[in-house]
């Protein structure tokens, strides 16, 4: 026996961790499974109570996230750096690191359609389809992949940067990084225990929208290349797919085939950017992502702040259904994503990473929506697609994305390439994420050392779950009410981690203790093998 299997062997299990999430997600699904017609009704009122209710706060709180970002980039704190060592990774690597990182599995989907949506239902009382629909149609997409959203990764990014490299703490659990407002003694106890249970809740809500998400357009797509009709049982059939899939990369130790199957991914993510934007309208997207850009810089504080109070008693309309929702999923991902930034950005100093951040992870983004996005408007104005708006009012958005494909030179090899790409995508995605939960319900586990196998298939089998039971309640609300529910405690959370770490750098007069040794480290520029290099065309 390996030492490696050792290892994993005298890892135990937190059981307050594993088992109170599993059993509280799997009550929910039974109950939610047995009285379909009734869970409609129950996702419909709790959408409305959080996102009715709760607006300003989701506004004011990423917004705030952005000014702590800004902060950190102009402040006194700018220059220090994560640890007096070198970086770790070249700064291309780092960079495409960060860059993919926000390339999930549900991105091209909504680049896609959501210039659509927009289109179709625009904000600010606008009408729909009209010139000045267009305009929102292609600047709020931006807007919600863009820094606001980002804001809240940069800005725990930075806490937990601090603690890793600086403070030399291994932190895995929001528990841990809310200590330095609390202190140990609370976050050791039952205190810690709720918040790290939230934690995983969150990450499951979040990880079940975009399964939700991708289930659906895995099937819509088989169905088009495959000429096959569309059944739940295909549904399920993908998420067994998926769980086998990810079951055996575990006990076979195929750890090079999840980064082989990521590499594969970001190629053929690379090959559809460009062949679309090839056999596409060159000048009309270039031309209307510029304009859409200038937009979004135009009405950002507009858009910050929309929470549609007059004409609206139900509190259901445009700022709910989008802008909250966006920030909602972005909060359920946000503690695991800082965490993994932080990580992986040993060495740099507090500028390059927000700045890195801010504008690497939306950028990857903004390509495909520029791209996609303005095929989509371009094929619709020019009545390739008359029937969309109808197909996704009745049939819903991944219907309505299979037929914009469709409507691409060569249909059916492309839709080959997105169902290999969507297929890929999700198990890397879930591999990640149960990888995630895995280690946060494990006891004392340290960067060395792996969870057990079967703590992460369990999480993919309950994940899978939790979706089938989103998509058989149907519609678009179902997935995006399971991001926003488990999101609501996670900002307060939030709060708290982002208080204690300006309360401990304080403390540690981080400022003065780290200034002069910083001058014993070589720049960025410095350590990078590559910028540094005397050819410098690389």
């Amino acid at each position: 026996m390996s030492d490696t299997q050792k290892t994993v062997q005298k890892l135990e299990t937190d059981k307050i961790l594993y088992f109170a999430p599993i059993i509280l997600i799997i009550g929910v699904c039974i109950y939610l499974g047995l009285n379909l017609k009734r869970a409609s009704e129950i996702i419909d009122i709790s959408f409305a109570f959080v996102t009715g209710n709760f607006s300003w706060f989701y506004q004011i709180f990423t917004f705030g996230c952005l000014l702590v970002c800004l902060y950190m980039i102009f402040g006194k704190y700018s220059t220090l750096r994560f640890g007096n060592e070198k970086p770790e990774f070249s700064t291309f690597s780092w960079l495409s690191m960060i860059f993919t990182a926000a390339l999930g599995g549900s991105v091209v989907l909504w680049a896609t359609i959501e210039p659509f949506y927009y289109l179709s239902g625009p904000p600010f009382d606008v009408k729909p389809f009209s010139y000045e629909a267009y305009q929102w149609a292609t600047a709020y997409p931006l807007f919600h992949w863009g820094f606001t959203g980002n804001s809240m990764y940069c800005a725990l990014g930075v806490a937990f940067g601090y603690m890793f490299w600086v403070r030399k703490k291994d932190v895995n659990r929001a528990s841990s990084a809310c200590a330095m407002l609390l202190g140990d003694k609370i976050t050791r106890g039952w205190v810690g225990k709720v918040i790290d249970v939230l934690l995983i809740l969150s990450i499951v809500g979040g990880i079940a929208t975009t399964l939700g998400l991708a289930t659906p357009l895995a099937s819509e797509l088989i169905v088009s290349v495959f000429n096959i009709p569309r059944t739940m049982t295909m549904d399920i059939s993908l998420i067994l797919f998926w769980i086998i899939a990810i079951s055996l990369c575990v006990y076979s130790g195929l750890h090079k085939g999840i980064k082989l199957i990521s590499n594969i991914r970001m190629w053929l993510i690379f090959a559809v950017l460009a062949y679309v934007f090839i056999v596409g309208p060159k000048v009309f997207i270039l031309n209307n992502f510029c304009e859409g850009l200038g937009n979004m810089m135009n009405g950002f504080f507009k858009m910050s702040f929309y929470t549609e109070p007059f004409g609206n008693k139900d509190f259901n309309g445009f700022p709910q259904w989008w802008t909250i929702f966006y920030w909602a999923w972005w909060a359920s991902y946000a503690s695991q994503m800082g965490i993994y930034f932080a990580r992986i950005s040993k060495g740099r100093t507090v500028r390059e990473f927000c700045i890195a951040i801010l504008t690497a992870t939306g950028l990857g983004v903004w390509i495909f929506f520029a791209v996609f996005g303005n095929y989509t408007l371009h094929t619709f104005i020019n009545d390739r697609l008359p029937q969309l708006a109808d197909t996704l009012k009745n049939s819903g958005n991944a219907l309505a994305v299979v037929q914009v494909w469709a409507s691409l030179p060569l249909p059916k090899m492309f839709l080959f390439v997105m169902l290999l790409m969507t297929l890929l995508a999700t198990i890397t995605l879930l591999n990640g994420t149960a990888y995630t939960l895995a280690i946060l319900s494990t006891k004392k586990i340290t960067g060395e050392q792996e969870p057990p196998g079967w703590n992460r298939i369990s999480w993919v089998f309950v994940l899978g779950i939790l979706a089938l039971i989103l998509m058989a309640i149907g519609g678009l609300k179902a997935v995006q009410t399971s991001s926003v529910l488990v999101s609501l405690p996670m900002l307060f959370i939030f709060i708290i981690i982002i208080i204690g770490f300006f309360k401990v750098i304080k403390e540690d007069d981080w400022g003065n203790f780290q200034r002069d040794a910083v001058k014993t480290v070589p720049s960025a520029i410095e350590a990078d093998p590559v910028l540094n290099s005397d050819d410098k065309s690389k």
